[in-house]
């Protein structure tokens, strides 16, 4: 299971937000299943879609702080400030972590108007939600006696599967021109799913008693782990590798459509787009769940404070603080059955304005990640270069609460051979002697080989290979 919970950390994104504009780009379709590319493609695991990365607002800055003696020191060492930190500290955490990888990647044409993509891929992701007044606690502690502490939505969710998707665009110019639509069905198998959320925790720290009223849960979905909790109120957990499996299924919907409207001048066509993806949810069964709660009040007597002296072990400390805040959760398992749980949709809402040909566009789009307690919500600015239909190059620039960042994206795509692209939504531009971001953890780095095999169907392609035949038999006449 730990292997699981951070399989997620390795790679991100189901497809660069800067391909959203790059016409010619194999893998946009992700985005909104109404696009289609130029021409067919297939893929293979550990080729066709590789990436890593994260997206949070806190960073390195946030926790580790520079000393007189040019060392840095952890936010919990006594030479820095309780002010010096919180004041540094977001009025709300987070950290979110995607995961999408390909294991099968196929797009053809059926028809000039007609293209199909058949999928399949493992995904997980993790949000974490982490409000100031946890890290005001960790950092205070019994400062005074008594001290008060209120923690609201704390959360840690993480869900794993497979998934196997059909998707289906098609162009209606024939009935109104400029519009085409699309749509995938994906069916999921679920690998795990683990869900702890803190809804409230208020505790007040005195020199004889600690009371703590507490209201939290927590649930881990997945086929042959027994989570159990041991007397000091931490948890175990035991695999039984004959058991593990699936610990359940579910599907999930893409709807998108795109309309251009074409104006014959300087803009040659303005292009409107949206979609919506991972429309879905998981049903994990009940054998493959376990459920933990806790609602009341206890008071602790006896507890241990934490040493925080300039001697202190990070490791050690940070450890200690975990034990004795499961402790005051104290949760306890209770009787459970099968569970239900969305996955997270995504809103995309796109403007473009093609000019010099096509040579160029200009693109605004709107993106919204609605989690599973909170919403984040992207605007990205995007410039786009098309010199050639092989070539793909793009800058973009993202803003609003998930990210500040400049992105890249960079393409080779030809009709028939092989194609590549190397990208990133978000590149830091600060970053320590371990290649560490110093700032926010915006960070995102995809790239992928894929075969393309043209587009039989193609009118325009036809008609200039049948030009350069024609020039070719001329020359021998």
């Amino acid at each position: 299971m730990i292997v699981i919970c951070l399989f997620p950390l390795i790679a991100s994104g189901q497809a660069l937000k800067g391909s959203y504009f790059s016409e010619y780009s194999l893998l946009r379709n992700k985005l909104n299943p109404a696009f289609a590319p130029r021409s067919s493609y297939l893929g293979f695991a550990g080729l066709d879609n590789i990436g890593l990365g994260l997206t949070g607002n806190v960073g390195m800055s946030n926790f580790l702080f520079p000393s007189g003696d040019g060392t840095l020191k952890t936010f919990l060492h006594p030479d820095v400030s309780s002010s010096a930190f919180l004041d540094n500290m977001p009025a709300n955490p987070h950290l979110d972590v995607d995961m999408d990888t390909d294991l099968f990647n196929l797009g053809f044409f059926t028809g000039k108007n007609s293209f199909w993509t058949v999928g399949l891929g493992l995904k997980a992701d993790a949000e974490m939600n982490l409000p100031k007044e946890l890290f005001s606690f960790l950092k205070n502690g019994a400062a005074t006696d008594p001290q008060e502490y209120h923690i609201k939505d704390l959360s840690i969710i993480q869900n794993a599967y497979v998934e196997a998707s059909l998707g289906y665009s098609h162009n209606f110019s024939d009935l109104v021109k400029g519009l085409s639509v699309g749509a995938r069905v994906k069916f999921l198998a679920a690998i795990d799913r683990a869900d702890v959320r803190i809804n409230n925790l208020d505790l007040t720290m005195g020199s004889e008693q600690w009371n703590v009223k507490a209201d939290a849960t927590a649930s881990l979905m997945a086929k042959g782990v027994d989570l159990y909790i041991n007397d000091d109120k931490t948890f175990g957990y035991d695999m039984n590798m004959a058991q593990l499996g699936l610990a359940g299924m579910g599907a999930a919907f893409d709807l998108g459509a795109e309309y251009r409207l074409y104006i014959n001048r300087f803009f040659d066509s303005i292009r409107f787009s949206a979609a919506v993806t991972d429309l879905g949810f998981l049903n994990f069964s009940a054998p493959a769940v376990q459920q933990f709660t806790t609602s009341g009040e206890v008071n602790y007597t006896g507890l241990e404070g934490i040493s925080l002296g300039s001697d202190m072990n990070f490791e050690e400390t940070f450890n200690e603080i975990t034990d004795q805040f499961m402790e005051f959760l104290d949760l306890e398992e209770v009787e459970s059955g099968k569970i239900t749980s969305r996955i997270r949709p995504q809103l995309f809402v796109g403007v473009e304005a093609p000019f010099l040909w096509n040579r160029m566009s200009l693109g605004l789009l709107y993106s919204a990640k609605f989690g599973y307690t909170s919403t984040r919500n992207e605007l990205t600015l995007a410039l786009n270069m098309r010199p050639g239909k092989w070539f793909n190059l793009g800058v973009n620039y993202s803003m609003l609460n998930a990210a500040k960042s400049i992105g890249w994206i960079l393409e080779l795509i030809p009709r028939g051979g092989i194609s590549f692209f190397l990208g990133s939504d978000y590149t830091f531009l600060e970053v320590n002697p371990m290649f560490i971001p110093v700032n926010e953890l915006n960070f995102n780095m995809r790239f992928g080989f894929n075969i393309t095999m043209g587009n039989k169907y193609d009118e325009k392609a036809i008609a200039r290979q049948t030009r350069r035949e024609l020039r070719r038999a001329a020359m021998y006449d």
